[in-house]
């Protein structure tokens, strides 16, 4: 493989304060080792010398190119003899200077270069130092080595919360530790611990209801299911209905009145009469506004009950976890229509249907329903997920050592659960291990390997972050969490580089390299292409960092980012993604670049400029489903938005920035909004999206609804194709 160091060896020298010079060295010196004084020196390329090329010979004795010394801010140096520095402690015993024995080293050590010589300006004297271009190369057996483990069974797919991760964790702490780098997390360990609010509470097979009046054992989640914002503890009182629950001097409606709620469980509608909005919803419609109208009226507990379904739909309970309502003030429950039709009969009150009637015409229709006494008990499990960053730190040692650069992946995958999509392709829905071997055993490998290799770079102008994080599955919540309490000053980070799913690098088959981010930082697209021509590879370039893995949580936080991928496959978030279909090669290769531009970008004198590209970054599903080109599958559409991947409301998915031009924008869909339910399904986040857009095509419509403050509102919203 080529390495070209002479942009580095020039970069390393004026980071240290170094100029370079043709000339000879007055006496010896101590730095690199004891050269032989009295002769004359001369800055070289560092190209890949080959000892029957003549011409690279000759290059090496010409100087820095005209390239390099213009990146570097550096005049090439003349032409001269070449310094010996002699076998002393801190030299390199055997490695000659002069152009023609380089290129003999050069063979025989891979990567290692020749020698510069350089004065301090500030002090006046010569300095002579042996410098010499590290190899970066990665070792594709070392690299998968590290995939096989991370993607082991016995890790059991590496879920944020399950057991499997812990372990995956200890293993990265453990290759930083071996690596020499320091702990970058806090107590002096290599660990950044955060918690991630419950969105799943699981519920406890003790809950229960009955209904006291009505010959019907209720079972639960088939007639009827507590909502997640429900209080838990045993309950029991008499019941009323109300109506939609809604007080709206608007419409000259008001389902409390006339009716004392006081001590008793409140029977209501869900929603709110279809005239009271076009095209959505009010405020009146949410559960947090029936909750709060249930309470102030003296209610002790709600019970919700479907609007009259649409011709073919049928009456389903909400699953638990999902709808939102805010903080928990009262038991709640959803009911079956049959089992508020029971209920309604027993106490000689109209049927559901025609008190919806009553309702919809503009009349209201709350009453007390004698005889009937609900009792209960709500039980379910509340624990926060505890989760951790694992962070090393490789220190520089020049004038910008407390400035940085990030090499980060997730290593967190899907754990053992059931397969997304499985019901769409008729599979059974049962938890299976994800191993995720190329999301993203292989990125984190790729950190893994970058920071072995410039570790053993002796010489780093800027300091380098080694990160892995978890939770990026449930919405990139471990690089959001590190960008809203930073080890170190977030100002201080000059450029991230994010390796997700590098290791099914296959043109044949598209999937290529991808590079995004590139119009986030004004130097990367010039050094991504030195350094991918220099390696050989070849990459589709895409300007944004807007997309779904953790770069984004950088760049949104003003941090220019880059992000490394080689596309979507049939295997994605399927058990079947595993160690033996990793391009070993590949992700070395890839791994190898990313170091490469690190280092480039710690020695740099200057740090990239921060720049907007506020697009959605084009994610290629490569062949997926129906050949080279397909655009189907998951992820293959867009809605137009990037989501607040901070939020932690647990009631939807919120919308940090609505493209413009695109599906949400047309939708009407604002910047804070909250995605509740798309397509029928709720949404509490990423990975409920992912799911819905499965089997979504461009120009599939779907109903979207979404809260707006404490308003429900509702859309049609369009897919478009991704790119």
């Amino acid at each position: 493989m080529r390495h070209n160091s002479g942009r580095l060896v020039a970069s390393w020298m004026m980071v240290a304060g170094l100029a370079l010079v043709a000339g000879g060295c007055a006496r010896e010196t101590r730095k690199g080792g004891a050269y032989e004084s009295g002769e004359s020196a001369t800055a070289v390329t560092g190209q890949r010398v080959d000892p029957a090329s003549p011409s690279d010979e000759a290059a090496l004795a010409s100087g820095p190119s005209a390239d390099s010394a213009a990146d570097s801010g550096v005049a090439a140096a003349g032409n001269a003899d070449g310094v010996r520095p002699s076998s002393s402690p801190g030299t390199r015993p055997g490695v000659s200077a002069t152009p023609a024995a380089a290129a003999g080293d050069a063979a025989r050590r891979p990567g290692h270069r020749t020698t510069v010589v350089a004065s301090n300006p500030a002090s006046g004297d010569w300095v002579c130092d042996y410098v010499t271009q590290q190899d970066l190369s990665v070792s594709p057996e070392a690299y998968l080595g590290h995939v096989a483990i991370l993607a082991h069974d016995d890790l059991e797919g590496r879920g944020t919360g399950q057991d499997g991760i812990d372990l995956a964790g200890g293993y990265i702490a453990g290759q930083f530790a071996a690596l020499g780098l320091e702990p970058g997390g806090p107590n002096g360990t290599y660990f950044q611990p955060y918690s991630i609010p419950d969105r799943s509470p699981e519920i406890q097979s003790s809950t229960s209801l009955a209904v006291a009046g009505i010959d019907r054992t209720l079972v639960l989640s088939m007639d009827f299911v507590p909502f997640s914002f429900s209080t838990t503890g045993s309950f029991s009182a008499n019941v009323a209905f109300v109506g939609y629950g809604a007080v709206n001097p608007e419409k000259n409606h008001d389902d409390y009145a006339g009716i004392d709620v006081t001590g008793k469980i409140a029977l209501m509608l869900r929603r709110e009469p279809p005239s009271w909005a076009s095209g959505g919803y009010t405020d009146h419609a949410s559960f947090s506004t029936k909750i709060d109208q249930a309470k102030s009226h003296g209610a002790v507990g709600v019970a919700v009950v479907n609007q009259t379904p649409r011709p073919g739909v049928e009456d389903m309970l909400m699953r638990f976890g999902g709808g939102g309502g805010g903080d928990r003030v009262m038991p709640a429950v959803h009911l079956k229509r049959e089992i508020a039709d029971l209920m309604l009969a027993a106490a000689g009150a109209p049927s559901i249907t025609e008190l919806q009637e009553t309702l919809d015409g503009g009349t209201t229709a709350s009453m007390d329903l004698p005889g009937l006494t609900v009792s209960g008990d709500v039980a379910f499990k509340i624990e926060d997920i505890r989760a951790r960053n694992v962070i090393g730190v490789l220190p520089g040692s020049g004038p910008d050592s407390d400035e940085y650069i990030v090499i980060g992946a997730h290593y967190d995958h899907m754990g053992n659960s059931v397969p997304m999509g499985a019901r769409f392709r008729g599979e059974a829905a049962v938890p299976q291990i994800h191993n995720g071997a190329d999301d993203n055993a292989s990125g984190t490998a790729g950190v893994i390997e970058a920071a072995r290799v410039l570790a053993a770079v002796p010489y780093r102008n800027r300091s380098i972050l080694f990160m892995a994080f978890s939770g990026e599955e449930m919405g990139l919540l471990g690089s959001a969490h590190y960008t809203d309490e930073p080890t170190v000053p977030l100002s201080s980070i000059r450029a991230m580089l994010n390796m997700d799913m590098i290791g099914r690098l296959n043109v044949e088959e598209y999937n290529v390299l991808d590079i995004q981010g590139l119009g986030t930082g004004d130097r990367f697209r010039r050094i991504a292409d030195r350094y991918s021509e220099l390696l050989g590879l070849e990459y589709r370039p895409d300007e944004s960092a807007v997309g779904p893995s953790d770069h984004a949580s950088f760049y949104q936080a003003g941090v220019p980012a880059l992000f490394f991928f080689t596309g979507v496959h049939p295997d994605y978030h399927r058990p079947s993604d595993d160690t033996e279909k990793i391009n070993a090669e590949g992700g070395a290769r890839i791994s190898e670049l990313v170091a490469h531009l690190a280092l480039d970008l710690a020695m740099s004198t200057d740090a990239p400029m921060f720049a907007r590209v506020d697009r959605p970054a084009r994610i290629d599903r490569g062949p997926s489903r129906g050949g080279p080109a397909a655009v189907s599958g998951p992820g293959d559409v867009v809605i137009g938005i990037m989501p607040d991947m901070e939020y932690t409301g647990g009631d939807g998915w919120r919308i940090a920035m609505v493209m413009p031009d695109g599906p949400a924008a047309a939708a009407g869909m604002e910047e804070g909004d909250v995605i509740v339910e798309m397509d029928g399904k709720p949404i509490r986040g990423f990975q409920d999206y992912r799911v819905i857009s499965g089997d979504k095509k461009p120009g599939d419509v779907v109903t979207v609804k979404f809260k707006r403050g404490s308003a429900e509102k509702s859309a049609e919203l369009t897919f478009a194709p991704r790119g």
